[in-house]
């Protein structure tokens, strides 16, 4: 059963990326994220039924940490001064994790973190103050594909900004999460990703699932052979030449291409504004 049939059966439940201690809820892990149903709902059969169903996992709550309550209870940040950003890190095997050795090594990567935790077993939060050597998104995949390879494990990882230490980090993080959720379930190539290539896919996604028009011209202009087309553009900014060479492709071949593609549709993917309404309709309808 899916989260969202659930929440047809169960309308007054909530859904987060994250457990709840609170005991007016039953809180089940499915689908990478976390349905909170209020125990006043349900029956004493149906709470077994829906255990049996969610995916088993270590719901244990990481409490006693500094940065819990603030990042997950809307509490002050337990510093008073600084800026702080929060790195989420996934693990696809966590069975395969040692975590205690994983924890060490982090520490030892990241001689800026004030706190860090696993929750539910499947991700780790850690929380870093800025600093001048602190590491950007392109630096930090590197760091995550050795660590991969030294534990024997496969991770995602979203970085966050940098926010002031009187910001609300638990609404803040809550946004983040579901950048987040968004890049895993549009099963990006990349390691790690940040605001900068999640942002605008994200929010724009978010309206343009609700418009017939864009629903339609994404089944009018999309033919099979011009996917990788317009995915390579875009990843190398427009770039012709650059993309001819990510397809194996000519240069001649691929202009070809753009100029069909523009003389069905009156779109010049070589402008970027017209790339990225393309770009927008091809992953937003892509499974659709």
């Amino acid at each position: 059963m899916t989260i969202l049939e659930l929440q047809q059966i169960y309308p007054t439940a909530q859904l987060h990326t994250f457990p709840t201690d609170d005991e007016n809820f039953l809180s089940l892990y499915l689908e990478g994220q976390f349905l909170w149903i209020p125990q006043q709902t349900l029956t004493i059969t149906e709470k077994k039924v829906l255990k049996m169903l969610a995916d088993t996992i270590d719901t244990t709550l990481p409490t006693h940490h500094p940065w819990y309550a603030t990042l997950f209870q809307s509490e002050s940040a337990p510093l008073t001064t600084g800026d702080f950003r929060v790195i989420q890190v996934e693990f696809t095997n966590p069975e395969q994790v040692d975590t205690y050795s994983w924890d060490e090594e982090i520490k030892r990567i990241f001689p800026h973190l004030v706190d860090h935790f696993f929750i539910n077993g499947t991700k780790s939060f850690l929380v870093e103050i800025y600093s001048e050597d602190a590491l950007p998104t392109e630096e930090l995949e590197g760091i995550f594909l050795a660590l991969d390879g030294d534990f024997n494990t496969y991770t995602r990882v979203f970085v966050g900004a940098f926010y002031p230490v009187t910001s609300d980090f638990t609404t803040l993080l809550q946004e983040e999460q579901q950048l987040f959720l968004s890049m895993t379930k549009q099963n990006l190539p990349t390691k790690c990703c940040d605001l900068k290539n999640t942002a605008i896919h994200y929010f724009a996604t978010h309206l343009i699932k609700e418009s017939m028009m864009m629903r339609q011209l994404a089944k009018l202009w999309f033919e099979d052979d011009v996917h990788d087309v317009i995915l390579a553009l875009w990843k190398n900014q427009g770039n012709v030449s650059s993309a001819a060479k990510d397809l194996f492709m000519h240069r001649n071949t691929l202009q070809y291409k753009i100029d069909k593609f523009q003389k069905q549709t009156l779109t010049n993917l070589k402008e970027m504004d017209s790339l990225f309404l393309c770009y927008l309709l091809l992953t937003t309808f892509a499974k659709n």
